[in-house]
């Protein structure tokens, strides 16, 4: 299986909606960017991980993670994007020694690499089709559509209704549509 490795280049607030955040994924050159959407408790985990790194030496994630750098070499671990379903990217923390793996979800996983430095990749074809070309400095992103919940898109729908904005509204109806 050809993939990519990828590295974590930021998050942000969506505009007009507190509750989520976009986190954004790069190939290691930056010319593609993986952006997907977490919730604000991520965000929240991740920005005290980036800004007060001893602040968050004694939560259990970090204290978790130096017990088990004690018992296993850690670099047998990596984590692996391997699909994409009703929104939700398939992820997996796989273990190279034991051949055993464990899904997660996307952006515990990206957590979990900023915290012990496993590597992070994506199946070659799946970031083709669901990335787009990174644009340094831009204050827009998009995002694939099918990499949005389901219960996302219908609060989506609905704003959308609200504001008439009645093209956004089709395309997403379009696609709850089609994950029936």
């Amino acid at each position: 299986m050809s993939r990519i490795q990828l590295y974590f280049n930021g998050i942000s607030e969506v505009v007009g909606n507190s509750k989520m955040s976009v986190i954004v994924l790069t190939d290691m050159e930056k010319k593609r960017a993986l952006s997907f959407v977490c919730d604000e408790i991520m965000k929240y985990q991740i920005s005290i991980r980036l800004s007060d790194k001893t602040l968050s030496k004694t939560f259990v994630p970090e204290v978790l993670v130096h017990l088990l750098k004690d018992l296993v070499d850690i670099q047998r671990f990596e984590i692996m994007i391997h699909g994409i379903d009703e929104g939700e990217y398939k992820v997996a923390l796989l273990d190279a020694n034991a051949l055993s793996s464990y899904p997660i979800r996307l952006s515990d996983a990206v957590l979990l690499s900023l915290i012990c430095s496993i590597p992070l990749y994506i199946d070659t074809k799946l970031m083709l089709k669901q990335s787009e070309q990174y644009k340094l400095n831009s204050s827009r992103m998009s995002i694939p559509i099918n990499s949005i919940t389901t219960q996302q898109l219908k609060e989506e729908l609905k704003k959308a209704i609200e504001q008439e904005n009645y093209r956004l509204a089709s395309y997403i109806k379009e696609e709850l549509e089609n994950r029936k």
